[in-house]
């Protein structure tokens, strides 16, 4: 009998692959096909659900988790928020705390139908590529957008430590591709991150691009091919 556990990558437009990446160039897509071409021989056949959803916190995440993950009953779900929570906009900004307790709910109610998560940190953000941020001196305490960023990354990583959940840490993934290039003599200074614009789009400093989606693919195929779907 053939197996068909479902993958669900529960996100923003990071998952969805907005605006940039066409479906099938999407971290979701590229994991699936990597997947069933290694379980090939094994009788199961993933089918991984992209439900990233553009522009979305983690209040409006928790507002569609029955539909977009819960009712799919995955083997495994994915977790990527965290890059619209720092957003400056009242409608959109969500305080530390407040992002804490979100994730939290968020991974209760998964882990009463998923055995398996994997909770991702967003993806850094290239400043000198971030016009958005730049409308605004709300950042400037920190020194940038991506800065004040690092304070959501160090929540989930503290979340997913306390709750021994499964780290995906996009944040340092992205950043020892910066320091690689640094290496390698394409760049004399990677802090200021503009020598992976080939990952993050320099259109915004924010979207990975087809090769940045390869990489969070590579990244998260690295763990799941570990994990028993079931």
């Amino acid at each position: 009998m053939l197996r068909r556990p479902t993958i669900v990558c529960f996100g923003t437009s990071i998952t969805r692959g907005h605006p940039y990446v066409p479906e099938e160039e999407t971290f979701p897509a590229i994991l699936e096909r990597r997947l069933n071409r290694k379980l090939k021989h094994e009788r199961t056949e993933v089918s991984v659900v992209n439900s990233g959803v553009p522009g979305e916190n983690t209040v409006e995440g928790l507002a569609r988790i029955e539909e977009s993950v819960i009712a799919h009953r995955p083997a495994l779900t994915v977790v990527e928020f965290g890059c619209n929570d720092v957003r400056y906009e009242p409608h959109k900004r969500v305080e530390l705390a407040d992002f804490a307790t979100n994730l939290n709910e968020m991974l209760d109610r998964i882990g009463e139908v998923c055995a398996e998560i994997i909770v991702c940190t967003p993806l850094p953000i290239l400043d000198a590529f971030h016009t958005y941020s730049k409308q605004t001196s709300f950042y400037e305490p920190w020194g940038g957008c991506n800065n004040a960023l690092l304070e959501y990354d160090e929540v989930i990583r503290e979340v997913a430590d306390e709750r021994r959940s499964v780290l995906c840490d996009l944040q340092q993934v992205f950043m020892d591709e910066a320091v690689r290039a640094e290496f390698g003599g394409a760049t004399d200074d990677a802090s200021d991150l503009t020598c992976i614009a080939h990952l993050i789009s320099r259109y915004d400093g924010v979207h990975p691009t087809i090769e940045g989606q390869e990489l969070i693919a590579e990244a998260l195929y690295r763990m799941v091919r570990t994990i028993p779907l079931g």
